[in-house]
């Protein structure tokens, strides 16, 4: 879409703040008015589209795109989208441990251990974990668990849980980070565990990193940081 307007700004209105283009409020692609609850993330969605440039780009606005995300689609289908998250609970990236060699097995372990404890700590149930191919399925408690921890989640929280769920391949990861105990860098170390060790492996600092998996990580982290500021100024708003 080409870039036809000149000044990006912001309006206070009674229950949130507007994201203006010349003057006109930005809508989503529903016909909804954008409304934001934080000055944070008003002012930074305004320089998403400020740094536009004679092309709009899309993928260079995560934060809008949060924004559309929880209005077009959280707001009316989050029961759809809850139980699409509540799937990955039985393939969970962090339940699926690697037997071999003892380098990787370690730094799984450092990686994905500590968010397993948590879990287990706000549940108090003991995750399945499996070092084979087989599909492993979680104890009806655990699901249950999760549910109701799903469904207390505000809207902001979720929309964020939503993004952050598949594309980690884990509902442990994306539950830990919307608590605030790991932040964007651990949660992308923590999805790349595999490939990072294949990089030490051979030696990618001589022969270089596939380029996929740095388009693949990069893509990655500019979500999951988008995600951590959208939350941070949630919880301090």
């Amino acid at each position: 879409m080409k870039k036809l307007y000149k000044v990006s700004s912001y309006k206070q209105v009674s229950n949130g703040f507007h994201i203006l283009l010349d003057g006109r409020a930005v809508k989503t692609k529903s016909g909804q008015e954008i409304l934001v609850s934080s000055v944070d993330i008003a002012e930074r969605i305004v320089l998403e589209w400020a740094n536009q440039g004679d092309v709009i780009d899309p993928q260079t606005m995560p934060l809008t795109q949060i924004v559309n995300t929880k209005i077009d689609h959280v707001l009316k289908n989050r029961a759809k989208m809850t139980s699409v998250i509540l799937k990955y609970l039985d393939t969970d990236l962090l339940c699926y441990l690697a037997s071999e060699p003892k380098e990787l097995v370690d730094l799984q372990e450092e990686k994905w251990g500590k968010c397993r404890s948590w879990f287990e700590g706000k549940s108090n149930y003991k995750l399945k974990t499996t070092n084979g191919l087989v599909a492993i399925s979680q104890s009806e408690e655990i699901h249950k668990f999760v549910n109701d921890y799903v469904s207390g989640l505000n809207y902001d929280e979720f929309t964020a849980l939503q993004i952050i769920v598949p594309l980690s391949g884990s509902l442990i990861l994306g539950m830990v980070m919307v608590s605030g105990q790991l932040n964007s860098q651990e949660v992308l170390d923590a999805c790349f565990v595999e490939e990072d060790f294949k990089d030490t492996l051979y030696n990618s600092e001589k022969c270089g990193t596939d380029p996929y998996i740095v388009s693949k990580k990069q893509a990655a982290i500019t979500d999951l940081q988008a995600c951590e500021i959208y939350l941070q100024a949630c919880k301090t708003f």
